[in-house]
């Protein structure tokens, strides 16, 4: 539960929180400039693909202190690895995949000090998620892991995280020489969407989830998806537009009747202080099209909270 945790937590922002393109002075170092494509670095057949922009949400005036606060609270390395997710982090993108379960492999953007992290793997001190990084080699490379959930350096502004079987594949592809766009064509142009600060796009026709997630799922929303996308932007708030699409007209319309009642049930949230507005769900031939905002003072309260849920 701990390694799902930490995956949940990095990807936690992730999920509240882009495409576009990489900050000035992001730049990999690395001699090969394919490792600075996070899609080519990411194998194909995955489920889901996303990417998100940390540097506008850690950067947000109303609700940043807040997330970075909650994100280094879980975060297993920190100040004595000299790495703080709010300030050393700049976007990750993220794919899932059903290697051996549900793996996961994100490229993280940032900063990050291999002299440092180094030092503490070697030092044996147990971190905040209450083991020691374990260092491991895989394809030549140094694999640090905590918890069952991993990272491995590509340069001072790229690493690979994930769970094991994730990051082997992305290793695997660096020293086979295959890193090139493998992933779905729509599934790329979803998640390079222009301005979007959020981009999700899952493949369930071809790539459906494992058992255990979409039993999960409410059954008439789950059954048959054989996609969904997922975009968020900032205007007074997060502003999400998301789409379902099924094999015909009839299961869009039996799954859109359940998120509608979903939505009656999102008026519960009020009482904890968060606020879904806009909440639109409409139907368009096989798709189930829905739109849905949260003001800033909700996020905050959502950040507040989530610790309750989180657990210690």
């Amino acid at each position: 539960m701990k390694a799902l945790r930490w995956i949940v937590l990095f990807s936690f922002f992730v999920f509240l929180l882009a495409c576009g393109k990489d900050p000035e002075g992001a730049k990999s170092p690395d001699k090969d400039p394919s490792l600075d494509d996070a899609l080519a670095l990411l194998p194909g057949n995955a489920i889901a693909v996303g990417t998100v922009d940390a540097r506008a949400f850690f950067g947000s005036q109303s609700f940043g202190a807040d997330l970075g606060k909650l994100v280094e609270k879980y975060m297993p390395l920190g100040p004595e690895a000299g790495f703080l997710p709010s300030r050393d982090v700049d976007r990750v993108t993220f794919a899932s995949y059903s290697y051996s379960g549900v793996d996961v492999a994100a490229i993280v953007i940032g900063r990050f000090d291999s002299a440092k992290i180094k030092q503490v793997a070697a030092s044996q001190t147990p971190t905040k998620a209450g083991a020691p990084i374990v260092v491991s080699q895989y394809g030549g490379r140094d694999v640090y892991t905590v918890s069952n959930v991993g990272f491995t350096l590509l340069s001072d502004t790229r690493a690979i995280v994930g769970t094991e079987s994730g990051i082997r594949r992305v290793i695997e592809r660096i020293k086979d020489k295959r890193v090139q766009r493998d992933i779905t064509g729509w599934m790329i142009a979803t998640v390079e969407t222009p301005g979007a600060v959020l981009a999700v796009a899952a493949d369930l026709a071809t790539q459906p989830m494992p058992a255990e997630a979409v039993r999960q799922l409410p059954g008439p929303i789950a059954q048959n998806v054989r996609a969904a996308r997922v975009l968020a932007t900032f205007n007074d708030g997060l502003q999400v537009a998301g789409s379902l699409t099924y094999p015909d007209g009839s299961l869009a319309e039996n799954s859109a009747a359940s998120l509608k009642q979903a939505a009656h049930l999102s008026q519960w949230l009020a009482i904890v202080g968060v606020r879904v507005q806009k909440f639109d769900i409409k139907v368009d031939k096989s798709d189930v099209q829905l739109t849905l905002g949260v003001d800033d003072q909700s996020l905050r309260q959502l950040l507040a909270s989530a610790p309750q849920w989180l657990g210690p």
